[in-house]
């Protein structure tokens, strides 16, 4: 498709190209042996990647500075501030095809507002170098996390990827789905090592915030509870059912606001219906919706989508954990309206993570820091309990 263009509307066939390759990276370094991530080649590498993510972004930044993206979030503020609801005002401003501005209502969840429309009014103007300040202040806090969920490991293990987290992507907005699955992936990797019973509330707690930050959080809060399900032990699912409650009940307080209706509305079913999205946004075709265009068959791809992504959380209980949170991450990725190259940094963080929580167990003594009273942590119980 990238070479013959078919999609008349269809702009930038290679975003679904360079979506493939960096997937396919990622997931070549999952499966690489764990001793290549303490190799000073390969940190070296990584470090001097971040570097150049850090220039080419800030390049970006100064040469674009009022995108689409910076005037979406500036016409959502205008809407806060005269006292409408941006998911039902009509006046968000949207770019299509040609330039061509249009208008129309907000389309990511709530959350995603607010560490944006602070920054606007403290620093009393908006730009992209206001949005992309932002994005890096909570990218760094993705990092810190990453130091707080391993203590124990030698800091020269984990500094190397700061640039690459901090500056992958800076000029869109996936900062804030970045923190929170860090600070899910903290709770979750520090349970395994002392479970308690809060746990499981508070890992509930932030996929619930994390369903109103960008979409993939959804299937990987499904990926997640999929794993824990054991068909030998009902009362598996019972638990389940109260974990999901909390995170469906967290989203709906933070949607209450702006009214569960028309979140949904402009959030979830405005981007599986390719026809309704058009109107609005530019076209970019992707693994699944690029041929779907292709054939005619727009109104068929919103269930093969939703099939597709199911069939792959349901088997994510055959995986270890991590291992089944990349694979649901990718292919929704695949499936998703137009290639979302803006995740990789949350899917690259998913895979080092677990990379570390194996190496944690396998070579604790190579990855101790060598500062006293740290104590080894004790191995997963078994294989199917451990992470990555």
């Amino acid at each position: 498709m990238a070479v013959f263009k078919p999609v008349p509307h269809g702009y930038r066939y290679s975003y679904a190209v360079v979506l493939s390759l960096a997937l396919g990276a990622i997931w070549l370094l999952s499966r690489a042996r764990p001793d290549l991530v303490l190799g000073k080649a390969f940190l070296t590498a990584v470090f001097i990647t971040g570097l150049f993510f850090m220039g080419s972004e800030c390049l970006l930044v100064r040469n674009k500075p009022r995108p689409e993206i910076v005037e979406y979030y500036k016409s959502v503020f205008q809407a806060l501030e005269a006292g409408q609801n941006p998911y039902t005002c009509g006046t968000i401003f949207h770019r299509t095809e040609f330039l061509k501005p249009v208008y129309g209502n907000f389309n990511y969840p709530p959350l995603e507002i607010y560490p944006y429309y602070l920054a606007y009014r403290l620093a009393g103007t908006w730009t992209s170098s206001v949005m992309a300040a932002v994005n890096i202040v909570l990218q760094s806090l993705a990092c810190l996390v990453l130091l707080w969920t391993f203590p124990e490991v030698k800091r020269k293990y984990l500094l190397p990827f700061f640039p690459l987290f901090i500056f992958l992507e800076i000029h869109l907005d996936i900062a804030l789905t970045l923190l929170v699955t860090a600070l899910i992936l903290r709770v979750v990797v520090r349970d395994r090592e002392r479970p308690r019973p809060a746990a499981r509330y508070l890992i509930a707690a932030l996929f619930g915030a994390g369903l109103m930050t960008k979409f993939l959080i959804m299937p990987l809060m499904a990926a997640y509870y999929g794993h824990q399900v054991d068909w030998k032990k009902p009362k598996t699912l019972g638990r389940i059912a109260v974990d999901v409650s909390i995170a469906l009940g967290v989203a709906l307080l933070i949607m209450a606001p702006f009214g569960v209706a028309a979140v949904f509305r402009n959030t979830i079913a405005f981007n599986l219906i390719l026809k309704d999205r058009a109107v609005l946004t530019t076209f970019f075709p992707n693994v699944l919706s690029g041929p779907f265009s292709w054939a005619g068959l727009e109104g068929l791809y919103p269930f093969a989508a939703v099939i597709i992504l199911a069939l792959s959380v349901l088997a994510a209980p055959r995986l270890r954990l991590f291992p089944a949170l990349l694979a649901v991450a990718s292919t929704f990725l695949f499936v998703a309206p137009v290639p979302e190259r803006q995740y990789i940094p949350v899917v690259l963080y998913i895979v080092i993570v677990g990379i570390f929580l194996d190496l944690r167990e396998g070579r604790p003594d190579v990855l101790r820091r060598a500062e006293p009273g740290l104590r080894r942590p004790a191995p997963a119980s078994t294989p199917a309990a451990r992470g990555g």
